[in-house]
């Protein structure tokens, strides 16, 4: 079996297309195509197809499309259904060998197509960039609906196609084949208005073939073009081909499109980006770095080497994704990695935060007017729409090496328009939803310090002498804090300002669960608010889920007993903890591989927040609030609201009573 993703969607079972017709059936098979071999969770496909208001039938519609691909890819033959389009934990697999699928073959060839343009054999990179865009037959899946989240996959596909097509044209120049590529490229360039590349290219081609004063025209066309569209003039390589043209120079030839052989980290000695010359001012948005910043030092390595490393075959600018719980430190972590690697990128940085204290999303067509701004474009030349200003900051991006660093990201959806589409910018984000799906070259988890990590940072910010006096008593404030390093820095703060306050009391207070939020809180950290904004974000069978789970006996629990204590089926039970663990109100401490066998387990300090939340809640509705969360207690509360039960005013149940589905 064949699937085609390069240009309309098609399923080739031998001769026969067997492409599936149903919209959402086209989408949820491309999804899985493009992640191919790859764990696709249920979440996800459930925000493909719907968005952030799915139906209450969304689940199981999901569960019917997958059951019908699976019949389209088995031939109907029900004993090989899982072997092809698998069930694993929290979703779904496809599995397909490297040669079933048009797209594994495309980068492969464009692979071997820059490493022998690099080694000089132009006839081989020319054949093997020819034959890799002679698989594409239109634009990348024209026929398919596309969501947040395959959006985002379908644009890198025409970015590299777009490569492709750079370096196939820069292989005939090298070749002599001038003439040919004329037509061409005048057809790019009408198709492709501010992609400068194509117009460098043609004015080369122009130049070799006798029409230097054509080849003039074309830069006047490209300058005007940039100056009424993005504000900017043409980049200093091209600059310096015109130039050249100018002076007659029949050597004349653009920046070569691909960085040296054997090229690693970018260096701004060696690849020069081009700069608008008439600039002044550089946007330098990001925070002070913090004096104190620690550990984290295996994490850092990776990520810079994900943000700065350029790989041969790049098309896509390098994204890395710092995800986690409240307090753990992504921001923190976000501005550090920006100050160690800003350096790579002379154009400037570009900062955000993309959620406000208020937990409402920031506006990305107000943050696109506010960097456009900055890069000194004219106020009148601004479009209105989110999409254009993301087309005008692409095209200023694609003549500049910047940094851009989006924190606290809502969702697929705000960030997209934020993004750079040329390969010499890199962006890092930060996301306490975790973006799951979000297409990115390194995704990072990040998990709360060590304990000795983050004993050095009590003792940086309380005194390290002070600190190591007392250092068992150091350690248990570390413990109660969870390893959060905001939290830690609270517990500091109130170390700092009592000089006389031994660590053994914050220790003693810290272990009362009445006194711990209260303790923990500060001006930088509000523990309460920072979960309360992650429970606005759950739907009401979910809040019910999670009251229901955290008045159990035991703060462990499996997949089938959490089903069992929240009164649903398996599958709607993996959903809801998916959901909660993605909130990080559980988290995964054990898998082996086994559905049936992950174990979730209760943040404590979330443990604290739902205790106080629960009480408020009651407390409003006017319910008297004798309620413990504590694990052995059997105390009687009032049935969560949206539990699914109906309520009367005062009506009490017992914990054990199960939510109903």
């Amino acid at each position: 079996m064949r699937f085609c993703v390069l240009g309309t969607l098609r399923v080739l079972d031998g001769s026969r297309e067997v492409t599936p017709s149903a919209p959402k059936l086209r989408q949820v098979l491309t999804f899985l195509l493009l992640r191919r071999n790859n764990i696709v969770q249920t979440t996800e496909l459930i925000d493909e197809l719907w968005g952030e208001n799915p139906p209450s039938s969304a689940l199981s519609t999901l569960q019917t499309y997958i059951y019908k691909l699976r019949k389209i890819l088995s031939h109907d033959e029900v004993d090989s259904f899982e072997e092809i389009l698998q069930t694993q934990s929290w979703g779904y697999m496809l599995t397909i060998e490297h040669d079933q699928l048009d797209l594994n073959q495309f980068e492969r060839l464009l692979a071997e197509g820059v490493a022998a343009l690099k080694r000089n054999e132009t006839e081989m990179a020319a054949k093997c960039l020819a034959e890799a865009l002679s698989l594409w037959r239109g634009l990348a899946l024209a026929d398919v609906a596309a969501g947040n989240l395959l959006s985002a996959y379908v644009a890198s596909l025409e970015e590299s196609r777009l490569r492709a097509l750079e370096l196939r044209i820069e292989s005939d120049l090298r070749l002599g084949r001038h003439r040919e590529v004329v037509g061409e490229l005048k057809h790019l360039i009408s198709v492709h208005p501010l992609h400068e590349a194509f117009y460098a290219q043609l004015m080369n081609a122009l130049h070799r073939s006798g029409r230097r004063w054509e080849a003039l025209e074309v830069y006047q066309r490209l300058r005007a073009t940039l100056v009424e569209e993005v504000g900017i003039e043409p980049s200093a390589d091209t600059q310096r081909l015109h130039q050249s043209l100018l002076s007659e120079e029949t050597t004349a030839r653009p920046a070569k499109l691909e960085p040296p052989a054997g090229q690693g980290r970018r260096s701004t000695a060696v690849i020069e980006r081009p700069r608008n010359a008439v600039r002044t001012l550089l946007p330098a948005q990001l925070p002070p770095d913090i004096w104190d910043f620690t550990g984290r030092q295996s994490s850092i390595n990776d990520l810079v080497a994900a943000a700065t490393m350029t790989e041969p075959a790049a098309t896509t600018p390098p994204t890395v994704l710092i995800a986690g719980m409240p307090g753990v430190g992504k921001t923190a972590l976000a501005v550090h990695l920006a100050h160690l690697i800003k350096r790579d990128f002379p154009d400037g940085q570009f900062y955000c935060t993309l959620r406000g204290s208020d937990g409402e999303p920031a506006d990305p067509g107000q943050v696109l007017y506010n960097w456009l701004i900055a890069t000194d474009m004219y106020t009148k030349k601004l479009p209105s729409s989110t999409e254009e200003r993301s087309k005008m900051f692409r095209s200023w991006c694609s003549a500049h090496r910047v940094l851009i660093v989006l924190d606290n990201a809502a969702s697929a959806a705000q960030i997209s328009p934020l993004l750079p589409g040329s390969e010499h910018c890199t962006t890092i984000i930060t996301s306490r939803s975790g973006l799951y799906g979000f297409p990115c070259r390194k995704r990072l988890d990040l998990a709360p310090l060590t304990l000795e990590e983050g004993v050095r940072l009590l003792g940086a910010v309380a005194g390290r002498q002070r600190v190591e006096r007392e250092k068992g008593d150091a350690q248990s404030v570390v413990r109660f804090c969870e390893g959060l390093p905001l939290a830690v820095r609270a517990a500091g703060a109130r170390l700092t300002a009592s000089p006389t306050l031994p660590l053994r009391t914050l220790a003693a207070r810290l272990a009362d669960p009445e006194l711990r939020l209260k303790e923990l809180n500060s001006t930088d950290f509000d523990i309460y608010h920072s979960f309360d904004l992650n429970y606005q974000e759950l739907d009401p069978r979910e809040r019910s889920a999670l009251w229901l789970l955290y008045l159990r006996r035991s703060t462990r629990f499996n997949l089938k007993s959490a089903a069992e204590t929240v009164g649903c089926d398996i599958d709607t039970s993996e959903t809801i903890l998916t959901r909660l663990v993605s909130a990080h109100f559980l988290r995964i401490v054990g898998y082996n591989g086994a559905r049936d066998d992950v174990v979730y387990a209760i943040n404590e300090l979330a443990h604290l927040y739902a205790e106080k939340k629960l009480e408020n809640e009651l407390a409003e509705r006017g319910t008297p609030a004798e309620v413990s969360l504590d694990a052995g207690e059997t105390t009687a509360i009032e049935a969560p609201a949206g539990s699914g039960r109906p309520a009367a005013p005062g009506r009490l149940v017992r914990r054990d009573l199960r939510w109903n589905n």
